[in-house]
């Protein structure tokens, strides 16, 4: 059964992120960013600040207990002609270490400079430049070079997707996130999870079938049978390029290990929630599907339907974490 109620309740009493936290996550980077403009070296600099990943996507859950939740943003600054591109990784470290706030907080990463809140959330500030001929990088520090990226088109893309779903693929990509991190059987960075999900979201699908993404829990196992079905297909790890960037991969963030086993566990997910779905006894399915999710899945009633009214992925511009 689809038990839609117990999927509404699941997801906003164990995986959606808590509007406190929500709230709290865009004070803290309007602090960041205000730190940023005024240091003598960096302020200068600084256009402007993009939020990207699951939080532009609407995407972020709720962290494992004791674990952090993260957000990264793009720190949109004007090309520096002396600079290097390891150098804005190390200039916005040296900002940080310049402000007394910041300081101790501060860890340098491949991409970005990550601020650390002790034991609740850490943001990545993500340097992001458009050079004089257009091109739009972000940087790799330890090879210091340009990485190509398209952050508005990946949104666009994501919100594109999400519309034919009715909203429904941010929700499935959370419950996988969730399912990932707690059951703790497969691993895979969220870009390529999105990118993966996002990918089989198919408008001949529900013109075929109109109900192929009309809720949530009919969403899951549609995304989940037809990612499994392009999974088997494909036993050696594929190209996985970025659907705004042509000729930029994800390739790198993963490995033929790490894909065989994903391949192996959506397999195997797929088959699990087939079997919860299509079992017509509320108390059976139920059961299948706490086998899945865990105890935290409860059935509130029996006679819920639809799957409640929800706002569209917006542009990063106007984005504010916050997600139905």
């Amino acid at each position: 059964m689809k038990l839609i109620s117990a999927f509404r309740a699941f997801l906003r009493d164990t995986v959606n992120l808590n509007q406190t936290r929500l709230g709290q996550l865009d004070d803290r980077v309007e602090a960041i960013v205000a730190a940023l403009r005024d240091d003598p070296v960096i302020g200068p600099l600084v256009r402007d600040h993009i939020p990207q990943g699951s939080w532009a996507h609407q995407t972020i859950i709720r962290p494992l207990d004791g674990k952090e939740f993260d957000a990264d943003f793009l720190l949109f600054l004007h090309v520096h002609p002396g600079w290097s591109p390891a150098d804005y990784i190390t200039q916005v470290y040296a900002a940080f270490g310049r402000h007394g706030t910041y300081r101790s907080m501060r860890v340098p990463k491949t991409r970005c400079v990550r601020i650390v809140y002790a034991n609740d959330c850490h943001v990545d500030v993500v340097p992001y430049l458009q050079l004089a001929n257009g091109r739009q990088v972000i940087v790799n520090g330890d090879l210091d070079d340009w990485e190509d990226t398209n952050p508005a088109g990946f949104t666009a893309w994501m919100q594109t997707k999400d519309t034919i779903t009715g909203g429904n693929l941010r929700r499935v990509i959370r419950l996988l996130k969730h399912l990932r991190d707690h059951k703790g059987t497969f691993a895979v960075k969220s870009v390529i999870l999105t990118t993966l999900v996002g990918g089989v979201v198919d408008q001949g699908r529900k013109l075929l079938d109109p109900s192929h993404y009309t809720d949530v829990p009919t969403t899951l196992r549609s995304i989940l049978n037809d990612l499994d079905q392009w999974l088997q297909a494909r036993p050696t790890l594929p190209l996985i390029e970025d659907p705004s960037c042509p000729g930029t991969d994800f390739n790198h963030r993963w490995n033929q290990a790490g894909y065989t086993n994903f391949r192996d566990k959506i397999h195997a997910y797929a088959a699990k929630v087939d079997a919860a779905y299509s079992n017509p006894d509320p108390d059976a399915s139920l059961k299948l599907w706490q086998e899945i999710f865990g105890d935290g899945f409860k059935q509130l009633t029996t006679t819920s339907t639809g799957g409640g009214r929800f706002g569209p992925v917006v542009a990063p511009a106007a984005q504010t974490g916050r997600a139905g």
